[in-house]
Order: C-alpha cells, then sequence, then structure tokens
C-alpha cells in the first residue's frame, strides 16, 4: 500500500482561505504590541522631560504627546461637557472635560478635570462649580484615540446636543466652537486646584503582552491548521 498525495477539494479550499486569515490576525497584534512598546518608550523618555510652557500658538500634537506642560488661560464653561462610561473604584461615572481660552491670543486647549460619580437619575446634568478668573494649569498632554466603531454616534454638536459624550473626539468639538482649539487634551495635574478625582493611568506593558499572546495564538492556529490538512490529503492507495 502506498501513501499519496491527494487533497480533496473542500479542505484544500478552506483552508486556502482560512491559513491568510489567520496569519493576517498573528501580524495584526504583532503590530499592536509593537505600536504599544513604542508608545510605552516614548512616555518613559517624554515624561520625565523638564516641563514646557504653552501658548496661544497652535503646537504640532506629536510632539507635545505626553510632555508636562503648563498653560494659563480663562475657562469657557459654557462649552463644557462630560464624557461617559468612565470607571473609578468599580463605580460609573464621568470626565469633566472643560476648554481654557489660552491667554495672549484666540485659540483654547480641552483639559481633562477628572472624574465625577454619575448620577443615578442620567437624566439630571452633573452640577460643577463655576470657573473664574485667570488659571495658571499644569498637566499632562495626551492625544485622545481615534475610534472607528463607537456604540452610539455623538453626531455633529449643535445647542440641542447632549452634553454626555460617548468618545472624546476634537474634531467634533473643534468644528463647532468660534476658536481653533489645540489637538491634545491636558490631564490636570492632581495637585492644580479646580479639578477633580484624578488618577491618571500611564500606557501599560500589560497589552504589549496580551498582543503577543493573541499572535501566537494565531499563529499556532494556522500551524494546526495546516498540519491537519497535510494529515488528510496523504492518504493511502492501493497499488494496481
Amino acid at each position: 500500500m502506498k501513501v499519496t498525495f491527494r487533497p480533496r477539494p473542500v479542505p484544500t479550499l478552506c483552508t486556502l482561505i482560512l491559513a491568510p486569515v489567520l496569519v493576517g490576525l498573528g501580524l495584526w497584534q504583532t503590530d499592536r504590541a509593537e505600536h504599544r512598546t513604542e508608545t510605552l518608550a516614548l512616555y518613559t523618555t517624554r515624561i520625565h522631560s523638564p516641563p514646557i510652557t504653552i501658548g496661544a500658538t497652535l503646537e504640532a500634537a506629536g510632539e507635545i504627546e505626553y510632555r508636562q506642560v503648563r498653560t494659563s488661560g480663562t475657562w469657557d464653561q459654557s462649552r463644557e461637557f462630560f464624557l461617559d462610561n468612565q470607571v473609578s473604584n468599580r463605580r460609573a461615572g464621568f470626565h469633566v472635560i472643560t476648554p481654557l481660552m489660552l491667554k495672549g491670543g484666540t485659540s483654547a486647549v480641552l483639559v481633562n478635570r477628572g472624574w465625577i460619580l454619575a448620577p443615578a437619575d442620567r437624566s439630571i446634568l452633573p452640577v460643577t462649580d463655576p470657573l473664574t478668573g485667570i488659571a495658571d494649569i499644569a498637566g499632562v498632554a495626551v492625544i485622545p484615540p481615534e475610534y472607528t466603531f463607537t456604540l452610539e454616534d455623538d453626531g455633529p454638536l449643535d445647542e440641542n446636543s447632549s452634553p454626555f459624550w460617548q468618545v472624546l473626539d476634537l474634531q467634533r468639538f473643534e468644528d463647532a466652537a468660534p476658536y481653533p482649539v489645540q489637538k491634545f487634551v491636558i490631564q490636570l495635574d492632581p495637585s492644580i486646584p479646580g479639578g477633580f478625582e484624578r488618577q491618571w493611568k500611564p500606557p501599560s506593558d500589560e497589552w504589549i503582552f496580551r498582543h503577543k499572546a493573541y499572535a501566537f495564538q494565531w499563529f499556532a492556529l494556522c500551524a494546526a491548521l495546516l498540519v491537519i490538512y497535510f494529515l488528510l490529503a496523504f492518504r493511502p492507495h492501493k497499488e494496481s
């Protein structure tokens, strides 16, 4: 009895379709791990750099990200909004986002003033104390992530829009504001007054290991698929 390579059409077709998909998923997770590694390295380098002072001139966000910054200006509480679905110590709440009109110009920067507890009745607007006078603030500049998928679209910003935002979309804010906005957000330093609960989390290496583990799983599945395919394709054949 002779063993010959005799693949069946259906398993061959399935393998030709699934193998590239599994490899692609593995490479995607590998790319995500590399991206997070670079982000962590950038954060580690910049967070320990001397603070920089920003003014009304619009900065290149990529050069400012994860830098400690200082600035001053007046609060525009009329355009304050609340970033929904924020959790602190297993409690649901909001991040309070308030524009700061930068001193010496007509531009602004959004400032994340920290976390507040969500009221039991979500139709009730959280009350924040009024902010007056010139504010001198410090914090860390971060670029909000770009969300390609959300469960709910906030839609264009107008006078009828909800003050509760699902994602922090800088472009959405700037499209409706009467002034230009810096392309980053300042996470208000815990030592600065005028904020709420602030426990800012730095980028973690936890997701780096997760992405690598996911990549290994996808590559392992591809390898298992190929092994099974070839085991089934080599079949005994009786010689005449």
